[in-house]
């Protein structure tokens, strides 16, 4: 198993009663007005995992085939507990 975007990219997520968790990753889900109704935010890192490992981890999106590659969830916030999240560049 690899990581396969390089480094992931910096987030503060900021709860709602002020305390801040840094978190490493390539993606993050819940925060457009389209995923708006999705329960949680989550944050997810793209990795080549063997198919035959893969269900030791919460993938969170696949390639087209039915590969390696995979998005990994390495986060995950409820939404009535998040107040901002922004990248640090």
């Amino acid at each position: 198993m690899e990581l396969v975007a390089g480094p992931p990219s910096r987030w503060i997520v900021t709860l709602v009663g002020g305390s801040q968790v840094e978190v490493w990753a390539d993606t993050v889900t819940g925060l457009t007005e389209k995923t708006a109704h999705h329960e949680h935010v989550v944050f997810g890192v793209l990795m080549d995992i063997d198919a035959d490992l893969q269900d030791q981890f919460e993938v969170t999106a696949r390639g087209r085939a039915r590969g390696s590659r995979v998005e990994v969830a390495v986060a995950r916030f409820p939404r009535r507990c998040v107040q901002d999240v922004v990248t640090v560049a």
